[in-house]
């Protein structure tokens, strides 16, 4: 009787650099949900890791923390009315940004892509790829 190897690990390309790795998470989404753009920042608005275009990806990720804490719907409009000038061709219902935290630090996910349900997938998986490969959570 033969067996055949089982394989449990999902991950293909994996990097023990922590940088690589969070961009290798991001690129995995970006490229299955087929996004236009999906950027990790921080509370400053720097780039952690991203997946599209850098150019826009430090836009986005300026961007992120002021849309994440305009709760007043004109002011978050307003926001978006200005991203236009510095990403062409941007629409603002294609812009979605999830804050979470790591360690007590504000990170945030900025996806750019076709709304729907899928794109919230992207954004939950990605949120737990990064908690993992921060170390919050053990790998499954």
């Amino acid at each position: 009787m033969s067996a055949l190897p089982v394989n449990l690990e999902r991950r293909r390309k994996r990097s023990t650099q922590t940088i690589t790795a969070l961009t290798l998470q991001l690129e995995h989404i970006f490229e299955r949900e087929h996004l236009r753009n999906f950027t990790l920042g921080d509370s400053r608005g720097l780039v952690i890791a991203q997946a599209g275009d850098s150019a826009e990806s430090d836009i986005l990720a300026a961007y992120a923390p002021l849309l994440c804490r305009s709760t007043e719907k004109g002011h978050r409009e307003r926001i978006l009315a200005r991203m236009p000038q510095f990403v062409p061709g941007i629409e603002s219902d294609a812009i979605h940004v999830k804050s979470f935290e790591v360690d007590g630090e504000p990170l945030f996910l900025t996806i750019v892509g076709q709304p729907g349900v899928y794109r919230h997938v992207g954004m939950y998986r990605a949120v737990t790829g990064v908690r993992r490969i921060l170390g919050q959570i053990p790998p499954a």
